[in-house]
């Protein structure tokens, strides 16, 4: 009888693919040259940390899982804040406001939970990030902790068992040697030696956290990508000492990239100044509420058209701004004139924000050869990371997986992406995909594949407003739609 497979998968936050190398991280590079990669994989919009880790949870973009942005407003939650899915708090709060379906459709935890399975997760950041990829974790019993709010981690018992052993826990850094480092300890230290969970994801913050104060091209970044690099070596060691190089499967993957910023942009302040008053959340003489980062989603008082159009067309006539979405309209223009439709970009869901921008970015080099600029607005520096748009450095993630599940030494010619993860996974461990899931099995990249092969199709649509002419371009393999990159010329 064949032995279920085990999984383990490794997540390097913000790591872009053109940073992969044999000299940057060579266990990468290798692990990736000998198993299955895929250079077309891609994130879901917005291409931020807390998107990607619901799509990661349930193979779904936003349009079906519900999770619309780092943080957004959503009055069904909090009325007088907005929605921070990175907290264990909000995730609670989220869980309790939509009777227990914050993510808007049943997760890759649910489906393995129900089957008798278990799933661990460790994240080097939050543990609200954490929580989003097993918001049930505390009641079943499952291990899920993230090194920022420790307090929250579960479960409790264990949790102890690890500080005592492992602690103490040591402070983000830029680069996040230490953490990425006590993380892989507990990982090859306790949880899967002792606990032998069938599915345990480890979650690097960096490169991330060091791209987004330092950039992408700085020096300084070789020392995080070489941390990581090493602590996914160690992991690798751990699978080859315990026996389990055929029964293991091993997936690495990235949940975005990330571009080099140039110019802070006071969003709040200039939408102000035009009587556009932008809040945190809904309020007298506050007409709209949301986050205005680089890629903003703004909620607009009673979805009124008059004030959806005032905003819509003074972001069409600044300078730093690039692509518009609303809802609402006939799957390639929005709602709102000149604007693109919240479905083209796969995030029709009804807790959208109204309003959705990105602003400009473009194509500059830096480094030796690195690409992408953008505006932006948030409490990094300029000159350092951010991302949540659809340059195409953005929306390109890693993907590879090594296994006796597998093919070995294949580069995959199709599009993929992190909402096929989950079918994946499920479907070698012999689980039906959640019927709302978006993603695909990626049977083509599995060793005892013998049918067709994907028979991926290219599309594109463009929506002009009156600051140029909006691009968007997408590839679909099936049901299975896949962001390529979203521009302004």
């Amino acid at each position: 009888m064949t032995e279920r497979p085990q999984f383990l998968i490794v997540v390097f936050d913000g790591l872009r693919l053109d940073m992969v190398s044999a000299e940057r991280m060579p266990n990468l590079h290798r692990f990736m040259k000998e198993g299955v990669s895929f250079p077309h994989s891609r994130s879901v919009f917005p291409a931020s940390t807390r998107t990607n880790a619901a799509a990661l949870a349930t193979g779904a973009t936003p349009r079906r899982n519900g999770i619309m942005h780092n943080m957004y407003y959503d009055p069904n939650v909090f009325r007088d804040r907005m929605f921070r899915p990175n907290s264990a708090t909000d995730i609670a709060a989220g869980m309790a406001a939509y009777s227990g379906a914050l993510l808007d459709t049943p997760g890759l935890a649910d489906v393995v939970t129900s089957a008798g399975l278990k799933v661990a997760t460790l994240f080097g950041g939050s543990c609200g990030t954490a929580r989003l990829t097993d918001p049930r974790a505390p009641e079943r019993g499952a291990i899920n902790l993230g090194m920022i709010g420790w307090e929250n981690a579960c479960p409790a018992p264990f949790v102890a068992e690890l500080a005592r052993e492992f602690g103490p826990l040591p402070q983000s850094g830029r680069p996040d040697v230490e953490v990425s480092r006590v993380l892989t300890d507990m990982v090859v230290g306790a949880v899967l030696p002792r606990q032998r969970p069938d599915i345990t994801i480890v979650w690097f913050t960096d490169p991330d956290q060091t791209h987004h104060y330092l950039g992408v091209a700085r020096p300084e970044m070789a020392t995080a990508l070489a941390s990581v690099d090493r602590q996914f070596g160690r992991l690798l060691a751990w699978r080859s000492q315990a026996g389990l190089d055929e029964r293991m499967q091993v997936i690495a993957m990235s949940d975005h990239g990330h571009l080099n910023t140039k110019e802070r942009i006071d969003v709040n302040g200039a939408a102000g100044q035009a009587g556009l008053v932008i809040g945190d959340h809904l309020g007298n003489e506050i007409d709209y509420a949301g986050y205005t980062s680089y890629c903003g989603a703004i909620k607009v008082r009673d979805r009124d058209p008059a004030r959806m159009t005032a905003m819509v067309e003074w972001l069409a006539r600044q300078p730093w701004c690039g692509m518009i979405f609303t809802a609402g309209g006939n799957g390639t223009e929005g709602g709102v004139a000149g604007t693109i439709d919240h479905a083209a970009v796969l995030i029709d869901h009804p807790r959208a924000p109204d309003i959705y921008f990105i602003m400009r970015n473009d194509d500059a080099v830096y480094g030796d050869g690195v690409v992408g600029s953008c505006y932006y607005n948030g409490r990094y520096p300029a000159g350092g990371g951010t991302h949540g748009g659809l340059h195409r450095k953005e929306l390109q993630t890693v993907l590879a997986a090594q296994g006796s599940h597998f093919r070995k030494e294949w580069v995959s010619p199709f599009p993929a992406g992190i909402i096929d993860v989950a079918p994946t996974v499920l479907h070698l461990l012999g689980l039906a995909k959640p019927t709302r899931a978006d993603g695909r099995v990626l049977a083509e990249a599995l060793a005892a594949h013998t049918g067709p092969l994907p028979q991926p199709e290219k599309g594109a649509l463009s929506v002009r407003h009156a600051g140029g002419l909006q691009r968007l371009e997408y590839s679909r393999v099936g049901t299975t739609t896949y962001l390529d990159a979203g521009w302004v010329e």
